[in-house]
């Protein structure tokens, strides 16, 4: 039996943020994302196409007053899904009732949280996610993280050392840094030895039309094979949905480190979701 594929960075979102996400693209970037669709069904039936068996997908509280409701819209399109997309719910720090608004979104099925500090404006390491960071330990989920502004502007080392606090007060935590935690993915990995639940992805960073570039030598992907995740942005990204896993192939791995990527390290995170 072949070993699952599970995009484990996808983005669905309700039509009217999804719109506007897409206007900032057109107006803010030179990327050209339109041709790809941003329905539910639409964006499943790309991914099934495509030979993804599983999806994470999840969104984000931009400003406050919006988390609970999108969280029980998350949940609700899983639902509709029949669960071939598994929902990472969102937060945000400065609504009164967020711890609240996490429980609700672990309670009705949501895999974790993501957080994306550049447009949330949060950072990792803020106290306020303590809490949150235990109830998804206690859920057996993970937290992805976005952390800093990529692909934009970055201050090289400052969110690889919030991370760092994060994992030393949160041993147990799944974390996985997106984008392969650029412009720090060598710290990153060397990080790994010292941190055995931190992970990371490779959203946009193995594509050969990505316009983010790694920094670095990608070799340490087949050294720490069973830490690293596949990941797209599907359908947010500026070229065809095959591109990452072909980089990930002509990388020249082998069988057994493309397995873990693709899917057997996400089947062994979120084994109790899928």
């Amino acid at each position: 039996m072949s070993s699952p594929v599970i995009d484990a960075h996808t983005h669905l979102h309700p039509p009217r943020l999804f719109a506007a996400i897409r206007r900032w693209f057109a107006e803010r970037s030179s990327w050209d994302i339109s041709v790809h669709p941003t329905e539910p069904p639409a964006v499943a039936d790309c991914l099934r196409r495509a030979g993804v068996d599983r999806f994470i997908f999840f969104s984000y509280a931009h400003r406050t007053g919006i988390a609970r409701e999108l969280n029980a819209w998350l949940v609700e399109t899983s639902r509709s899904l029949d669960r071939f997309g598994i929902p990472l719910g969102t937060v945000h720090l400065d609504d009164p009732a967020y711890l609240e608004d996490a429980r609700l979104a672990l309670e009705a099925g949501c895999a974790g949280f993501k957080i994306h500090e550049d447009v949330q404006r949060l950072a990792l390491d803020d106290e306020r996610f303590i809490p949150v960071f235990e109830m998804v330990e206690a859920h057996g989920g993970a937290v992805v993280a976005h952390v800093g502004p990529i692909p934009w502007d970055y201050l090289p080392g400052a969110g690889l050392e919030r991370v760092r606090r994060v994992l030393t007060r949160h041993p147990r935590l799944s974390l996985i840094v997106a984008h392969l935690g650029v412009p720090d993915t060598s710290a990153y990995f060397a990080l790994m030895d010292a941190f055995p639940n931190l992970y990371l992805d490779t959203t946009m960073l193995l594509a050969a039309s990505s316009p983010i570039r790694p920094p670095v030598d990608l070799l340490p992907i087949g050294t720490f094979a069973t830490r690293v995740l596949y990941g797209t942005d599907f359908p947010n990204i500026p070229y065809a949905y095959e591109s990452e896993r072909s980089g990930l192939t002509k990388l020249g791995f082998g069988p057994e480190v493309e397995a873990a990527v693709l899917g057997g390290n996400a089947a062994r995170i979120f084994a109790r979701f899928l």
